[in-house]
């Protein structure tokens, strides 16, 4: 498998250099140049599929317990979440790489190799990262869509990945002996398809053209997935703008105490101004013959006065 990935990612290189350009397609762009070998190669899988592929899987779908699959599916979850945390610490993301790498830990102990997922009571979220989704954090551009014999919907980018991915998966470990590794990868891919069976049924009879619909739901899927890494950080341009609006608002409220300190001294002001108009009052009170009253007057002494 590895010399057939190896392969394939040499011959596509030349057609991607000879034929294809390298700028970054925008995000709703379909590059599908090789639209015709692509139809062909995956009308050869669905027929593979048909034929093969899934009748097994139903089969053992039917004569294998849930808890059986469960625990299948697990162990080699648990084998993949090596190379998921290999590629969140070449993203960067170190944080989300110590706790793929402690979901590994903890699974292969107390998860007696995998078959357990007692990493998720833990609050130990299991994450999906590979080499190619590190190619396109790094800028590398996804190139044309591809279809490959049994490996199926790829980019240039994420077949370049596969050959990554092959160099850190652990059943590729010259200590797993070669006859073992053939019945791992078996069982993986009939596992892996009897996981798929109500997908593909569901695909079968919702879309017109089938090759359409897996060609763009894929790159949708695969361009999030490569993507993440934007978005977090313009997450993090988003808390550090929060936090620079949070500073204005104390500003803000600085101005207002300002503000109101102002408030406060017109405030004594007015009332300096009405104690002068007490003792203005007062003063002409004592000037008066008549006799000063015992209470400060009002509008209408004031109009006795001036008549």
């Amino acid at each position: 498998m590895r010399v057939m990935i190896k392969v394939w990612v040499l011959i596509l290189s030349v057609m991607f250099v000879s034929g294809c350009a390298t700028s970054r397609p925008a995000p709703t762009e379909i590059k599908d140049p090789f639209e015709k070998v692509n139809r062909a190669v995956y009308k050869f899988n669905d027929t593979l599929d048909k034929a093969a592929f899934k009748p097994i899987a139903t089969g053992y779908r039917k004569v294998t317990p849930t808890f059986v699959r469960r625990g299948v599916s697990n162990f080699f979850g648990n084998l993949g979440d090596v190379s998921v945390a290999a590629n969140s610490f070449l993203q960067g993301k170190f944080e989300q790489g110590l706790m793929d790498t402690a979901r590994v830990a903890v699974n292969t102990t107390i998860g007696i190799g995998g078959i357990f997922d007692v990493a998720t009571k833990f609050d130990l979220e299991r994450h999906n990262e590979d080499f190619g989704q590190t190619l396109g954090a790094w800028g590398v551009p996804e190139g044309p869509y591809l279809v490959l014999p049994f490996f199926g919907s790829q980019t240039l980018r994420s077949t370049a990945g596969l050959l990554g991915d092959s160099q850190i998966e652990p059943l590729n470990s010259s200590r797993v002996p070669t006859a073992a590794r053939g019945k791992l990868v078996v069982l993986n891919v009939v596992n892996a398809r009897s996981n798929l069976l109500a997908a593909s049924s569901i695909l079968d009879t919702a879309s017109l053209d089938p090759y359409i619909f897996v060609r763009d739901s894929y790159l949708n899927w695969r361009r999030q997935q490569v993507h993440d890494a934007r978005r977090t950080e313009a997450q993090t341009s988003k808390s550090s703008r929060e936090s620079d609006a949070d500073e204005l608002d104390e500003l803000d409220d600085l101005d207002e105490l300002d503000e109101l300190d102002e408030l406060d001294e017109l405030d004594e002001l007015d009332e300096l101004d009405e104690l002068d108009e007490l003792d203005q009052f007062e003063a002409t009170s004592d000037k008066s013959d008549t006799q000063s009253p015992a209470y400060p007057p009002d509008e209408l002494d004031l109009l006795d006065d001036l008549d």
